[in-house]
């Protein structure tokens, strides 16, 4: 496996898991108060807990897309050039 490979693998990774974070972001702004009913009744919570559960997924989506897929990705296309 070269680093032109791993590049191309990186890059797509990242696209696909930029939209599925927008899709969700905008899923849980656009749409709040559905989400908060419905993790509000998956996992037992009140609506208070519930919006603090959504927004911390969200955030943890952003900051594992950060770390895992877009930092990889920058650093193999610095590398390659």
């Amino acid at each position: 496996m070269n680093v032109e490979l791993l590049r191309e693998f990186f890059g797509w990774m990242t696209l696909i898991n930029l939209v599925a974070y927008m899709l969700t972001a905008s899923i849980c702004i656009l749409m709040k108060d559905v989400m908060v009913t419905f993790t509000g009744k998956l996992f037992g919570v009140d609506d208070a807990r519930s919006k603090t559960v959504t927004y911390w997924y969200v955030g943890m989506y952003k900051l594992f897309f950060l770390v895992f897929n877009l930092v990889p990705w920058l650093a193999l296309v610095i590398m390659t050039k």
